[in-house]
């Protein structure tokens, strides 16, 4: 077999795996994970300061979730509201995209050449599917060599 007929054949051996493909759901879910993120951000953070208030006196006293997002405005203004949305951003963004991007793909793959529509059971099952392997592409590329890679 030529060079030529071999990358033919190994194209369309990928065309067939990546037919179930659509990226406008990987950019749909990164959207919605970053914009929900930016939007709750501010009380994120106000769970993180209620969780490191321990009684000690450096850290200051808040009597409510409105009174620690008034006094971090105060003091900080919205620099301070958004403190340390930059991982949480791309960690919400990439997860929520790989999802959106693996169930699609899964549930498309499951519906080819079928009639009906899935079961209820296939839809929570594909979910399942899709999770596992957004944990799996976030997890094993974050942190390599614990799993072994």
């Amino acid at each position: 077999m030529t060079g030529q007929g071999h990358s033919a054949s190994g194209s369309s051996a990928w065309s067939t795996v990546f037919r179930h493909v659509r990226y406008e759901n990987l950019v749909a879910g990164v959207s919605g994970g970053v914009l929900s993120n930016l939007a709750l951000h501010p009380l994120d953070l106000v769970k993180i300061r209620f969780a490191v208030s321990d009684g000690l006196e450096l850290r200051p006293k808040y009597n409510g979730i409105l009174h620690c997002l008034t006094t971090i405005w105060k003091l900080d203004g919205l620099r301070g509201l958004y403190q340390g949305v930059t991982p949480n951003v791309w960690g919400a963004g990439l997860s929520w995209g790989l999802y959106f991007f693996f169930y699609n793909a899964i549930k498309s793959y499951k519906t080819e050449g079928r009639a009906e529509r899935l079961e209820a059971t296939e839809y929570l099952v594909s979910a399942a599917e899709a999770g596992i392997c957004s944990w799996a592409v976030w997890n094993i590329t974050r942190c390599p060599s614990v799993y072994g890679v």
